[in-house]
């Protein structure tokens, strides 16, 4: 009998590294990860990510990233500045509107010349997160949890959310890494824990407010991490509604 785990309720693309992306209804599975998803990013001269990240490594950090607004997918995606304009990646026009709009002469690249897998992603081509998780990281007052509603996906920026049910509790897909799954005509592998990382505090427009706690509730309730990372094992096409079920259980799979 096949252990399911839990039922898709979002599939999320971000076409552009570091801008805000978009709610899908399913959307093709393959090494690459999500189809169209982080395909796009702004690199400065020295091939630096432009990113709402803090400054780091291959990150530099651009205020404002989170107020763009991505849809599509390969050479059609489109980005929407904050007064309305809209610009495609891959013009010349593309790069000198966002570079006067973030103030530093920057360019887009599709892919990252084979690195990563042909994509922007930091660790993993996909990546998941579950409403339990997403219910033990609610604000509180005083230390106390506070009856409110469970954190937005989007400060976690995952493809896919998961509910996991009212039974589960606490950061359930934590128990999932090493686990061979399946979810609709795809076939996935659980490699590890998503450390998180002060995006998840910034703004988002009028979508998201700046929360500096939302890092301290990961950090004081699972160690700085939240949801997992995946890899694509066999192409497929995932939809809401798709549950997630277990082909091989890793060692955390109790009762499978």
């Amino acid at each position: 009998m096949s252990v399911v785990l839990g039922t898709v309720t979002t599939v999320l693309r971000f076409p552009v590294k570091s801008m805000r992306g978009e709610h899908l209804p399913a959307g093709d599975l393959g090494p690459s990860g999500l189809d169209g998803d982080r395909e796009w990013a702004l690199l400065d001269d020295d091939d630096h990510w432009a990113s709402a990240k803090a400054d780091r490594g291959r990150w530099r950090l651009f205020d404002g990233m989170l107020d763009l607004v991505t849809s599509g997918a390969g050479a059609a995606v489109d980005v929407r500045l904050p007064d309305g304009r809209t610009v495609r990646p891959g013009t010349p026009d593309a790069d000198a509107v966002l570079s006067a709009h973030l103030g530093r002469t920057l360019h887009f690249d599709r892919g990252d010349a084979g690195r990563r897998w042909g994509r922007h992603h930091d660790a993993a081509p996909l990546h998941l997160v579950t409403t339990a998780t997403l219910a033990a990281l609610h604000s509180d007052e005083d230390g106390v949890p506070a009856e409110r509603e469970a954190l937005d996906p989007l400060r976690l920026r995952p493809n896919l959310v998961v509910d996991t049910g009212a039974a589960s509790t606490g950061f359930a897909e934590d128990a999932w890494v090493g686990t061979t799954l399946r979810v609709g005509g795809a076939l996935l592998r659980a490699t590890e824990t998503t450390g998180r990382c002060v995006m998840t505090t910034r703004a988002q427009a009028d979508e998201l407010p700046r929360d500096t706690t939302v890092l301290k509730r990961i950090g004081a309730r699972n160690g700085a991490d939240a949801g997992i990372y995946l890899t694509v094992l066999q192409a497929g096409r995932v939809a809401v509604g798709d549950e997630l079920v277990v082909v091989e259980p890793g060692p955390g799979i109790i009762g499978s």
